[in-house]
């Protein structure tokens, strides 16, 4: 695709400018929707973030997609009761027969209240991103070198470090932000300002010498707190050794206010031999935009001109994941009243024992969907009608061509719910609708309805 202009907009603040195709940026309040594309980024702590391990090898994109989301799920225990958005990228390993996986949600309702005040503004949002992989940017522009390196932002308001290996992103890692600092400082009765804290920061850095005999304590703070992120630095690099085979760690690039640190690079030498330390900001003549807004506008220039959408995590986005389609969505609330007992009980054999329930299901609307695409129109139906009665699906079997047998019960101890919905199956035009009977159990009425196309 073309270069297309950017509005970016800073979700927290407000503010906003536009990054022309000339690499141009401007301040800009009007936002001029069908010309340019309107994005934005989620703060680092935005984003629930986890990498695991998947050991078998999936026929589509379809089953891995679901495979991704239910890992989400289960291990993280997210809310079924809440709406996420779930994206992931898939890294390269060293590992043979092993997928690698670093997936990203976030509840796409606590967002749109955060942010309420900046998104009354604009009308849509074309391209979210991540800020971690927006460092890609800076390789693809030639603006560095392809080594292992490190980044570090420090902002006002969030830190973090990520790895990348010959351009490609591997990890990351929260870290404080200029305002945790205020707050650990204010708990040592030592009160700077933001602005102070710059100041120290760029005048006196982690040298013993440059503080006075009352200000000991304020630099025991600041070198501790940076002796901290390169001890991390170091365990993480021979972690990212292991996996990815990151042999030697080039460089460190480190993006703090305004300048490098006094005797950083002295620091960096004690912990990691042979790595060398950098400022980074190359838009340092836009001083009025924070550093990894520019970053993340670059990036969602270049993957938009590349018509890349794999890291656009917006809630705007046309293509909808498949967990998040009808077909996947029946696999949800199909077993409804599975999950929602799951998330308030206890007792963890029987939330393994349901969430494996909900497994066997959504594996067999995967092969249902594979083998005919028409599928997803039933599916679509019985859904509607399983939510318009207040039913619930205990098990789903494929029992022959376009047909499917559902273990079903009424929630709402109602034994004419089960009879009002397969005869609303038979006006949709469904061949066969049969029951075997319907008996009550344990409170709720359940029988197995045999379904036809």
């Amino acid at each position: 695709m073309a270069k297309k202009s950017v509005n970016f907009i800073n979700l927290e603040k407000g503010s906003s400018f536009l990054l022309d195709t000339n690499d141009k940026i401007t301040e800009k309040v009007k936002f001029h929707y069908k010309t340019t594309i309107t994005a934005s980024r989620l703060f680092y702590t935005d984003i629930i973030t986890h990498s695991f391990k998947l050991d078998k090898k999936y026929n589509s994109s379809q089953e891995l997609t679901l495979a991704i989301e239910m890992k989400m799920y289960e291990d993280l225990a997210l809310d079924m009761q809440k709406e996420y958005k779930i994206s992931f990228i898939q890294k390269e390993t060293e590992l043979d027969n092993i997928l690698l996986i670093e997936a990203f949600a976030y509840d796409k309702n606590a967002i749109q209240q955060k942010y309420a005040k900046s998104f009354k503004t604009i009308k849509r949002l074309d391209f979210l991103t991540i800020p971690t992989l927006a460092f890609e940017t800076l390789y693809t522009h030639k603006q560095i070198e392809k080594l292992h390196d490190v980044f570090i932002y420090i902002g006002e308001d969030e830190a973090f470090l990520t790895f990348y290996k010959e351009g490609q992103y591997l990890s990351s890692k929260k870290l404080k932000s200029l305002n945790e600092m205020l707050h650990e400082l204010d708990e040592k009765n030592l009160r700077p300002s933001i602005d102070e804290l710059k100041d120290i920061l760029r005048t006196k850095g982690v040298i013993k010498e440059n503080y006075t005999l009352f200000e000991y304590n304020l630099y025991e703070y600041i070198y501790g707190t940076f002796e901290h992120i390169f001890s991390t630095i170091k365990n993480l690099a021979l972690h990212n050794r292991n996996i990815y085979n990151f042999t030697k760690l080039d460089n460190i690039y480190i993006n703090i206010p305004d300048t490098m640190m006094p005797s950083l690079p002295v620091m960096v030498q004690e912990y990691l031999d042979e790595t060398n330390i950098y400022p980074l900001n190359p838009y340092s003549n836009y001083t009025d935009f924070d550093f990894i807004d520019i970053l993340t506008a670059h990036f969602i220039q270049d993957k938009i001109e590349e018509n890349n959408h794999n890291v656009n995590i917006t809630f705007y986005k046309k293509k909808t994941p498949f967990f998040q389609t009808y077909t996947g969505k029946f696999a949800l609330s199909a077993a409804a009243g599975i999950l929602f007992t799951a998330t308030y009980s206890k007792e963890e054999k029987k939330i393994n024992a349901k969430f494996t329930r909900l497994r066997n299901i959504a594996d067999t609307l995967l092969s249902m969907k594979k083998n005919d695409e028409k599928y997803t129109t039933m599916l679509v139906t019985i859904n509607q009608l399983l939510q318009k009665y207040g039913l619930t699906v205990d098990k789903l079997i494929q029992s022959g061509e376009h047909m499917i047998d559902l273990e079903l019960y009424s929630g709402e101890n109602r034994r004419d719910t089960i009879a009002l919905f397969m005869r609303d199956l038979l006006e949709r035009g469904f061949s066969r609708v049969s029951s075997n009977e319907i008996i009550l159990n344990e409170d709720a009425y359940k029988s197995v309805i045999t379904i036809k196309r």
